[in-house]
């Protein structure tokens, strides 16, 4: 609950290896943000750097119809509401003007406006709830005791957390009971993962929607949402804004990029999709690409449902895909695909027989040779010929 008869004063200091101590981040929040979550109260940041005598600072800066103001350090991230709590306690039943903290002091409002000089400075602690970060290797000691924390409130809820000390979870991620995180994970922003998900090791998770009973194996994902019972990698790259239906499977070396993908539907491998919406129980064979980007403008390509898309496949956006149509491996569309069509693009091919025009294989006896002419027919679909001239003679 919230005190709003507390005024609430964070002071920002520097060091000189940090800088601004204050806007150093950990699991989610500035170091600013977690000092002010001890106080219950809504809280103030001001520069603290170079003061010594603080009350005109610290006049201009409160509400002095609130009777308590508590001032703390943005270098201790470690103190607890309780702690504060206690303090103001002890100020208001010994009716003092003020209770110095190791790192802080908690004092009536209107002793501000009865005193001349007022002394912040502190000593630095190294242990405790009143650990000061002044260097890296302590802002790492701190971090580890807030991590944890994380942990601890995370496993209490009912989440297997396997490996406490390889896992790393933002403060304002959401995790559902039964959810299992193995080890060397990062999940990061608001992310939310629903029940029964399982985060295999080696993922990266940021501000991403985990829907029950999915599965993320050593992948990367942005801003995007993944559907339930759908299994996402290993090494796949979400990029964001893209939506991931249920029972899909979007398997490793794959990249989706501001794209819906349709209930059902499997990109096994090695294949790019971006600014494409597929429908439900499409099949994208290995090394399709969705051609977006012409080097000036981005275009989206519209694909149905039951669709298959053969390997090493080439959609060149903007096109359209009708229900239940089939693209022939190795084909680039560029075109619309009608309903139930088999849509074919590939050169003819041409066996040249007896070749002798390959440098990097030639003749086992070592000997001489003329490479055979080739005569080259383009025909008016744009497909392209070859056949060899029996007499060696150049006929293109």
């Amino acid at each position: 609950m919230i005190d709003f008869g507390i005024n609430g004063i964070v002071l920002r200091v520097k060091s000189k290896t940090l800088g601004e101590v204050g806007d150093r981040s950990v699991c989610g929040k500035t170091l600013c943000d977690w000092v002010s979550i001890a106080f219950g109260a809504p809280t103030k940041v001001i520069d603290g750097a170079q003061t010594v005598n603080a009350v005109e600072k610290l006049r201009s800066a409160v509400d002095r119809k609130k009777p308590v103001t508590v001032v703390l350090y943005c270098d201790t991230p470690l103190v607890s509401s309780r702690t504060v709590s206690a303090a103001v306690e002890k100020l208001q039943s010994e009716n003092a003007n003020v209770v110095r903290l190791p790192r802080g002091f908690v004092f009536k409002t209107e002793y501000l406006f009865e005193t001349d000089a007022l002394f912040l400075q502190s000593e630095d602690q190294k242990d405790g709830e009143f650990a000061t970060v002044t260097d890296g290797e302590r802002l790492s000691a701190v971090s580890d005791v807030i991590r944890k924390r994380i942990l601890r409130y995370h496993a209490a809820n009912g989440v297997f957390i396997s490996d406490f000390k390889n896992t790393y979870i933002d403060c304002d991620v959401v995790i559902s009971r039964g959810v299992t995180i193995e080890p060397y994970n990062f999940i990061k922003g608001k992310t939310v993962i629903k029940e029964g998900a399982t985060i295999l090791p080696g993922n990266y998770i940021e501000n991403c929607i985990i829907a029950e009973n999915a599965r993320i194996d050593s992948s990367r994902l942005y801003d995007s949402s993944v559907g339930a019972s759908t299994k996402v990698g290993p090494f796949a790259y979400i990029r964001p804004n893209s939506v991931i239906g249920s029972n899909c499977r979007i398997g490793d070396f794959v990249e989706l990029k501001n794209c819906i993908i349709g209930n059902g539907s499997k990109v096994s491998h090695l294949t790019y999709i971006g600014d494409a919406q597929l429908g439900e129980d499409c099949n994208v064979g290995c090394g399709v690409v969705f051609a977006n980007y012409d080097g000036k403008n981005k275009y989206r390509s519209v694909v149905g449902n039951r669709v298959f898309i053969g390997s090493n496949a080439n959609i060149v956006a903007p096109v359209s895909i009708a229900d239940r149509a089939f693209i022939a491996a190795g084909s680039t569309i560029t075109k619309a695909v009608p309903t139930q069509a088999l849509a074919v693009a590939r050169a003819r091919q041409s066996v040249i027989e007896n070749w002798q025009g390959n440098v990097y294989a030639p003749p086992l006896d070592g000997g001489s040779y003329t490479p055979k002419k080739i005569r080259v027919v383009q025909y008016d679909d744009g497909i392209i010929d070859g056949t060899s001239d029996e007499h060696g003679k150049d006929n293109r």
